[in-house]
């Protein structure tokens, strides 16, 4: 009996950050703004290709490990692309899917520019059966309610951004379809829901390479159903290229930062140390998210770099 309701209680684990968590939270949220606002593609003076991991609470079987891939380019001097995949899996749980995202921009000044951005998406729900055990082996919740399941939505963003500061909100889950591309003639039961994001920062100092600047950020998310989340962060940079700094997460983690950030590559890695309960259970979460940045040869780079000739490498806004 004990075993079954630890098995029972592991499901449920593994189940709940799917549910409440939904779209996953990433420590590095800073370095690469696309998953979280469609307005930021071709917002950059090149090209990035960003490769992301997270291992959440490590120690925990079978908890939730993410990756994503995303890249963005202008293809002319005010039309922005992007493409962004992931896949989340947290025990049977598993979400995959592809957002594509298109940016308009427009000059709100001599030195910044506001960004317009809208973006299809397409995501997969999986739920492994043979990964929930349970006494009966017929039950009929896992039978009737485990689903594969194919579903379109929309999101679009605002991105305001400059020399040294960035401001975006953006929208997610837009129409939160009921229809299955995989069966049409299905009712899907459930979607993810309409989560809105507002996310800043800015860069203080940076008179020179090797000076020191300081870059608070912050990120706020709020969802249907779900309590309200938001991120505290700042880094510290030398010479414009490395980076460390601290984020907490309002009553769930406090992440550790560390980066590099060149004119070809950056790195950043992020550990968080639990606050919740859970605490007790893990030993931490890890990320680390990698960025080429690729050049763009459109024949708008001039002018575009004309505007963007910033005088520090930014990652929030490069």
């Amino acid at each position: 009996m004990i075993k079954n309701i630890l098995h029972i209680a592991l499901v449920l684990i593994c189940i709940i950050p799917i549910h409440g968590q939904q779209i996953v939270m990433h420590s590095n949220y800073m370095v690469n703004g696309l998953p979280l606002n469609p307005a930021v593609a071709g917002t950059k003076t090149f090209a990035p290709l960003v490769l992301g991991f997270r291992r959440q609470w490590t120690g925990i079987r079978e908890a939730p490990v993410a990756q994503h891939l995303s890249y963005h380019n202008y293809v002319a001097e005010q039309i922005g692309v992007g493409i962004y995949a992931f896949n989340d899996v947290a025990g049977p749980a598993r979400r995959t899917g592809m957002m594509g995202a298109f940016s308009l921009q427009i000059k709100s000044s001599y030195k910044t520019r506001l960004s317009f951005g809208l973006a299809g998406s397409f995501s997969q729900f999986m739920l492994d059966r043979d990964k929930l055990i349970t006494e009966d082996p017929a039950d009929q919740v896992v039978l009737e309610r485990t689903t594969n399941q194919f579903v379109p939505d929309l999101a679009a963003g605002l991105h305001w951004y400059g020399h040294q500061f960035h401001f975006g909100v953006s929208i997610f889950n837009v129409i939160q379809t009921k229809t299955d591309l995989f069966d049409i003639m299905t009712p899907v039961s459930s979607t993810l829901d309409r989560t809105l994001y507002a996310n800043a920062s800015y860069r203080f100092g940076a008179k020179n390479d090797k000076s020191l600047s300081f870059e608070p950020a912050a990120i706020l998310r709020i969802m249907k159903n779900a309590p309200l989340q938001f991120d505290l962060s700042g880094r510290i940079f030398y010479d414009q290229q490395y980076y460390i700094g601290s984020s907490y997460r309002f009553k769930d983690a406090l992440a550790i930062l560390l980066g590099f950030n060149g004119p070809k590559i950056g790195i950043g890695y992020a550990y968080d140390l639990g606050l919740s309960s859970l605490n007790s259970y893990h030993s931490g979460s890890h990320e680390i998210v990698i960025t080429f940045k690729t050049r763009n040869n459109n024949q708008n780079s001039n002018n575009r770099s004309n505007f963007s000739n910033r005088i520090y490498d930014c990652p929030s806004f490069k």
